[in-house]
């Protein structure tokens, strides 16, 4: 009895934050926390899986690339992972602008997932532990306020702490489904949590179905690559990771042989990456498609769940884009030690056999062997709209969600709800404030402000097209734009905040130089400053950045990316003045707070549905209030009229 008590007391008791899922959320959330200092739990249904990149072994990519920098930017570890075992780089949007450009990464898969694990592991103050969590346990606080305290797992243990995050991606009750074929898991040759959604229900957290899926992998040796386009990665990579700011050593690259040792980069960039393939369907494939669409189980009516509009399977491309003739396809390499590709485009949930017949159609595949097959997987999530902005349950106390279970699909959405979510769990269990990033400061503030606010149906997938402000979010300004809340929440070290604000102060000191000084007189550049000359210039940043010819002498000692910087900011002054104009105008409704327990109801001359979103959702803030899908202006006004009234009274 007396060492069962012991063991309680020393390995379930105590911690101040349990994360429930190491997926790339429950990763992000549990580094946070402890790095923050909080003693902290991270339990994992299989502890080999940690960080496991189920579907493709990609991270970045439109409006994503510049997410995975501004968790780098908090101290979040996705960047420098994707770094040190990326595969392939590239710049996506190189012919647009600056603003919406964005940095992608093949990865390989294990050497990912091996790296993080083991960075968890070395981690101070964060304890793994292989266990699923089966429920959770409740306590009621003052005025009847349910709370969670704890929570229950398959081995008989239950754990205990003073916030808990719940991290399940798509194991809440997962089932995959290949044609009629059904097993139940979160993905292939893993498990369901079964009993967990009846926890959230007991507690009154509504839960729904959304469905997702992948595609087919194939052995490499089986591809007959000269049918196929080759795509390279850039031979300037462009990283994720502030190297020139962060604490660690210069970028290390992992070697072929050796994916969980780091080595300096000893590879020439561009001639030591790994190509991707370009391919397209057939008429063949179309005509597969559409011959056996009722066998699929996504039209068949087997799934329940709804599914991502803006990564559809095969199936839906062919019925909602009838008109177009062929469909690109990517073949990506899953890492350097497999000979695995992955057919990126390609997600199906039709059966086996047809599953064949249809990746056969392909040009370069006429002879591919399937090693394993694509699948759809449909799972519980919990309408994000039942959250506060710190990613705290409105409904249960000291309960926080990230990731896929708040709608969301992709590895980089989750990883920077995870790491949100793992600060305010940790500043919950302190007594503090929570970090709320607004959504004038960053893509993260736009996805969750987005999911709190207005909710989802589908698979949330963030777009730069989702922010209003993406004009301030050029990808290599992520850590100045966000240095504020790194040194006020603590997330990053005396040292690498001092490199930052060196870096924001030769930067500043530069633009000044260019707005205030001409070019030499018979320079033959015209009249006016620097900054003049440049906003008159016809050419790309990049091409003005690589050029010693136009840029002057004082500019040299800046390095890459700070060049760009400056250029940036001087090249679209004008726009981005007007930008942060906007900002200021609206954040004085955001200024305009609603409190916590405001009744809707006495708000005389609001709509129907106006009141009924303002109470599903309760804002906080005038300017949440006004980004609910359903209230119009004239409802925001007439809130505006009776909040004022009430605080000239008084009350």
């Amino acid at each position: 009895m007396s060492y069962e008590l012991n063991c309680m007391s020393t390995d379930t008791k105590n911690y101040d934050v349990i994360v429930c899922g190491a997926g790339h959320a429950g990763c992000e959330a549990a580094l946070a926390a402890a790095r923050m200092g909080a003693r902290t739990l991270l339990l994992s249904g299989n502890l080999d899986t940690v960080a496991q990149m189920s579907c493709n072994p990609a991270i970045g990519g439109q409006a994503k690339g510049q997410i995975v920098r501004e968790i780098d930017a908090l101290g979040g570890e996705m960047a420098i992972n994707t770094d040190l075992t990326g595969i392939q780089f590239r710049l996506l949007n190189e012919s647009k602008g600056p603003a919406v450009q964005s940095p992608r990464a093949q990865c390989d898969k294990k050497a990912y997932q091996f790296r993080l694990k083991h960075t968890l592991e070395l981690q101070v103050n964060l304890k793994l532990f292989q266990a699923t969590v089966t429920g959770l346990i409740f306590d009621s606080g003052p005025g009847g306020v349910r709370k969670v305290t704890g929570v229950r797992t398959n081995l008989d243990l239950e754990f205990y702490g003073h916030t808990i995050v719940v991290t399940t991606g798509t194991f809440l009750r997962g089932l995959m489904h290949i044609g009629q074929n059904k097993n139940e898991g979160g993905r292939l040759g893993d498990f369901s949590a079964k009993t967990l959604s009846a926890s959230f229900l007991e507690a009154g957290i509504e839960l729904q179905r959304l469905k997702t899926g992948t595609p087919p992998r194939i052995s490499g040796r089986s591809i007959d690559f000269s049918q196929m386009e080759i795509q390279r990665g850039d031979t300037s990579p462009t990283f994720f990771a502030f190297h020139d700011t962060r604490d660690s050593e210069p970028l290390f690259h992992v070697e072929h042989g050796s994916p969980c040792g780091e080595q300096r980069l000893g590879w020439t960039p561009g001639s030591d990456q790994v190509p991707c393939w370009l391919t397209h369907t057939t008429e063949r494939t179309a005509q597969l498609v559409r011959d056996n669409l009722h066998l699929s189980a996504m039209y068949s009516g087997e799934i329940e769940g709804v599914g991502p509009r803006y990564c559809p399977s095969i199936e839906d491309k062919f019925v909602r884009f009838a008109d177009k003739p062929r469909h690109i396809l990517y073949l990506e390499p899953e890492g350097r030690a497999t000979n695995e590709y992955y057919i990126n485009g390609l997600s199906t949930s039709l059966p086996f056999p047809v599953q064949v017949e249809m990746v056969r159609s392909i040009p370069g595949l006429e002879k591919a062997e399937l090693v394993r097959p694509a699948y759809a997987v449909e799972y519980d999530f919990a309408p994000p709209t039942q959250l506060l902005a710190s990613l705290e349950s409105k409904l249960v106390e000291n309960l926080f969600f990230a990731g896929q279970i708040n709608g969301t699909s992709g590895y980089e959405e989750a990883a920077c709800q995870g790491l949100v979510a793992g600060v305010n769990a940790t500043r919950k269990a302190r007594g503090e404030a929570p970090l709320i990033i607004g959504r004038n400061e960053g893509y993260t503030g736009v996805l969750i402000d987005d999911l709190v606010t207005k909710g989802t149906t589908e698979p949330y997938r963030m777009f730069t097209s989702r922010a209003e402000h993406r004009l301030l979010f050029n990808h290599g300004s992520a850590e100045l734009r966000l240095e504020h809340l790194a040194r006020q929440f603590g997330l990053l070290s005396r040292g690498r905040l001092a490199r930052i604000f060196a870096k924001r102060q030769r930067i500043e000191n530069s633009i000044g130089f260019l707005e205030s000084n001409r070019p030499r007189v018979g320079s033959g550049v015209g009249q006016g400053t620097w900054g003049d000359l440049l906003r008159r210039q016809q050419c790309s940043i990049a091409a003005v950045s690589s050029s010693e010819e136009i840029l002057p002498s004082e500019l040299s000692s800046l390095s890459i990316a700070e060049r760009d910087e400056v250029l940036y900011r001087v090249t679209y002054a004008g726009y981005l003045a007007r930008e942060l104009r906007h900002v200021a105008r609206l954040q004085e409704i955001e200024k305009v707070k609603i409190s916590a327990d405001f009744d809707f109801s006495l708000v005389k001359g609001l709509r129907a549905e106006s009141m009924a979103k303002l109470k599903s959702v309760r804002p906080l803030s005038l300017g949440q209030a006004s980004r609910i899908s359903g209230v119009n202006p004239a409802d925001i006004s007439i809130l505006l009229i009776y909040i004022e009234t009430r605080r000239k009274k008084g009350r």
